[in-house]
């Protein structure tokens, strides 16, 4: 039997943030499949790698790496890998959230929901947040638009002092702003904050400001009262395949010349950007009557006779201001409360369809698979394999396989 492997790893726990305990819960997860590793965690690793450490040196380090981590390990000839963003440690093998394709998703929610003005709120001196900005506005840039950014400290909060500042900085830039207009914050504590601080300036989140954050942390994103929107950079899978990638380093393989980048799980639709933006009173209106009722069974009919026009005044409405027909905005809008149950819940498709305004599971499996291109059930796999660490391919595999199983 082979011996056991020594790992530490390297991450502050300390913190209550979601995130941390999700790229544990990968590395975890991988150690007990392989089943040939004894680790144990340190938040202080480099002090195993010197010269007055107690026992062996370990066989190898996962870690929020420090430049005098990653100079201590090359010395004593110990691959690390390395899952901090921010780390400031040069040459070392990294497994990343791809911080630049968030920004992408972000704005291609934000366009498809019609908006024309746009803002980013994001830390200054924080990798995360220039590489979000980048992705952010190239891709506005492509459809046309740009956007206003405004940058604050990450020690807003530290004292009475700071968060004074911050306090008036941000109200400084909210009264810059136009509405309606599409907000994306760098991370949900901050989009917290841009919540407050909008209902202090007589805005509302969604139908004036369509917020989205970052990180996907629940406590922060559920709590209270509109729920934020939040893209999901899926930590679990990367605290995974970066175990992976120093089990590889530990058998002697080359480590990547490139941090490995994994790109977002999801962007979980909530309140905060639950709505379109509409300049015509008539749409604007017809949307938050949609929005509304999205999970019960309306019909255009319904949403023209709310807004007191015509269909067929309606109808020219949307194309000339969203682009989209009214069915296919409710579509839309179904479906992505579809998506969000089938990630948050276990629910049945029966039971699903119910909630979110189809007949049946039937009836919902058939505009699942014309919209989407695969079946709920798929999607449901597919988001699940992937957010476990597993390879696209492998993923897309899981996710046909249960895509065959019935609706239920």
């Amino acid at each position: 039997m082979p011996a056991m492997r020594r790992v530490v790893v390297m991450i502050d726990l300390n913190w209550p943030l979601a995130h941390h305990f999700h790229v544990f819960a990968g590395i975890d997860r991988y150690a007990r499949e392989s089943g040939k590793w004894d680790y144990n965690i340190n938040p202080h690793a480099d002090l195993l790698l010197t010269g007055r450490r107690r026992g062996p040196a370990p066989d190898g380090i996962l870690a929020r790496a420090t430049p005098s981590l990653v100079k201590s390990a090359r010395a004593a000839n110990v691959p690390v890998v390395n899952v901090w963003l921010n780390s400031r440690a040069r040459g070392v093998p990294s497994v990343l959230h791809d911080a630049e394709e968030s920004g992408r998703m972000a704005a291609r929610h934000m366009l498809a929901r019609g908006f024309r003005r746009f803002a980013y709120l994001g830390i200054a001196r924080d990798r995360c947040s220039v590489l979000q900005l980048s992705g952010f506005r190239a891709t506005l840039i492509e459809a046309g638009y740009d956007c206003n950014a405004c940058w604050v400290s990450r020690y807003c909060s530290r004292d009475g002092l700071q968060w004074q500042r911050f306090q008036a900085r941000l109200g400084a830039w909210i009264d810059a702003w136009t509405p309606p207009l599409g907000v994306f914050a760098t991370h949900d504590l901050v989009g917290r904050y841009v919540v407050d601080a909008c209902q202090q300036h007589g805005l509302n989140v969604p139908s004036d400001v369509a917020l989205l954050g970052s990180f996907n942390e629940p406590m922060i994103c559920n709590n209270p009262k509109p729920t934020l929107s939040s893209i999901d950079f899926g930590f679990e899978a990367i605290g995974y395949r970066a175990a992976k990638l120093l089990d590889q380093m530990m058998d002697g393989a080359k480590p990547p010349e490139w941090p490995i980048l994994v790109p977002p799980a999801d962007l979980v639709v909530r309140e905060s950007s639950n709505l379109f933006a509409a300049d015509d009173p008539v749409v604007s209106t017809a949307l938050k009557y949609i929005a509304d009722h999205v999970c019960s069974p309306i019909a255009v009919d319904d949403v023209a006779r709310h807004a007191a026009v015509t269909r067929r005044t309606l109808a020219r409405s949307f194309q000339k201001t969203l682009g989209k027909s009214i069915h296919q905005t409710i579509t839309h809008l179904r479906l992505e409360r579809v998506k969000r149950e089938l990630l948050e819940t276990k629910s049945a498709l029966k039971s699903i369809a119910e909630r979110c305004g189809y007949r049946d599971a039937i009836h919902l499996c058939k505009v699942f698979q014309r919209e989407e291109n695969m079946a709920p059930s798929a999607y449901r796999a597919l988001r699940t394999t992937i957010a476990q660490g597993a390879e696209p391919e492998t993923a897309k595999r899981a996710g046909k396989k249960k895509g065959r199983e019935k609706a239920g």
